[in-house]
C-alpha cells in the first residue's frame, strides 16, 4: 500500500489539489500495479519561507511551484517500473493542473509491513496475510503450502471470531483433531470434513449454556503453533460461571496442518454442578 504525502505552496485552488492526487494516484496505478481502490494521501500547504529548496541543484530551474511526493511502499519495485512512474507522473501532472517537470520532486522509500497498522491496532503482516487467503480463497486449489503468518491467521480467524473458512483449505486431506476423551464432546476426528464439523457445534454441547473465548496469544514455531486460551462458560446444570485456560497446538507439515490437539482443563467440563 503506498502511502502518498504531497507537498506543496499554499494558495492552490481546490481543483489544483485533486488533479495532483489523482495524477500520482493513476501514476501508481498504471505503473506500480497499486490496487485502484488504495488511496491514501495527506496534502500539506506551506506558507512562505517553509519549503526551502535549491533551485538547479540536479534539475531544474525549480519555481514557485515546486511540488514534492513522498511516497512510502511496503513492497520494493524494480528500477524499470520506478523510471515509469516517475515519467508517467511528470505527464499526468502537466496535462492537469499543468506543473512543470522540473518543479516535480520525488522520494520513495520501502518499509516492511510489519510497519504498517492499517486499522484496529492490526499489524501489516496479517492484514497481508488475510488479503493472500482471500484471493486464494476464489481460485480453488491453486495453494499447496501456506506461510506461518497465513496459518497463524487463520488460527486467529477460528478461535476468535468462530470463521472456519480460512483454515480448511490450509488442512491436510489426513489431519488428525485429537480432543480429550474426557470432555464430553471429545475424541479423535480425521480429515477436513469432521474438523469442520466439530468446529460447527465447538461451545455448544449439552454442558454449558454459553462459552467464549478469549485467544491470549499465537505462539509461532517453524513446526507448530501454539494457541493459548482463556475460556469463560456458563454451566447449563448449576448455571455457574467457569473460567479456565486451554491451549491448542497446531503441528505443520510441508505448509499444512498436519495434526490438532486440545490441552485442557477438563475438570471444568466434567463436573456439570460446578
Amino acid at each position: 500500500m503506498p502511502f502518498v504525502q504531497i507537498s506543496m505552496a499554499r494558495g492552490k485552488s481546490p481543483e489544483y489539489l485533486e488533479a495532483v492526487s489523482q495524477a500520482v494516484h493513476d501514476a501508481l496505478v498504471a505503473e506500480l500495479s497499486m490496487k485502484p481502490g488504495d488511496r491514501f494521501q495527506i496534502i500539506e500547504q506551506h506558507d512562505p519561507g517553509e519549503l526551502r529548496f535549491n533551485r538547479d541543484f540536479r534539475g531544474g530551474p525549480r519555481s514557485d511551484d515546486w511540488i514534492v511526493f513522498t511516497i512510502t511502499h511496503g513492497i520494493d519495485r524494480s528500477e524499470p517500473a520506478k523510471r515509469r512512474f516517475y515519467k508517467t507522473l511528470v505527464r499526468l501532472l502537466q496535462e492537469s493542473p499543468g506543473v512543470r517537470p522540473a518543479d516535480v520532486f520525488v522520494k520513495m522509500t520501502v518499509t516492511p509491513p510489519e510497519n504498517f497498522s492499517f486499522a484496529d491496532g492490526v499489524i501489516g503482516t496479517d492484514t497481508a496475510a488475510a488479503e493472500a487467503l482471500d484471493a486464494a480463497a476464489k481460485i480453488s486449489g491453486t495453494r499447496s503450502a501456506y506461510t506461518q503468518t497465513e496459518l497463524a491467521n487463520a488460527v486467529t480467524a477460528l478461535l476468535e471470531r468462530s470463521d472456519r473458512s480460512p483454515i480448511l483449505p490450509m488442512l491436510r486431506d489426513d489431519v488428525v483433531l485429537k480432543v480429550p476423551t474426557t470432555l464430553p464432546y471429545g475424541g479423535e476426528f480425521t480429515g477436513p470434513t469432521a474438523f469442520d464439523g466439530f468446529f460447527a457445534r465447538f461451545g455448544r454441547s449439552d454442558v454449558w449454556e454459553s462459552f467464549a473465548i478469549s485467544l491470549d496469544e499465537i505462539i509461532e514455531s517453524d513446526k507448530h503453533l501454539i494457541a493459548r486460551l482463556t475460556n469463560n462458560g456458563v454451566l447449563k446444570a448449576s448455571g455457574k460461571t467457569v473460567v479456565f485456560q486451554n491451549l491448542w497446538l497446531f503441528e505443520v507439515t510441508d505448509g499444512k496442518l498436519a495434526h490438532v490437539q486440545l490441552y485442557a482443563d477438563t475438570a471444568a467440563a466434567q463436573n456439570p454442578a460446578g
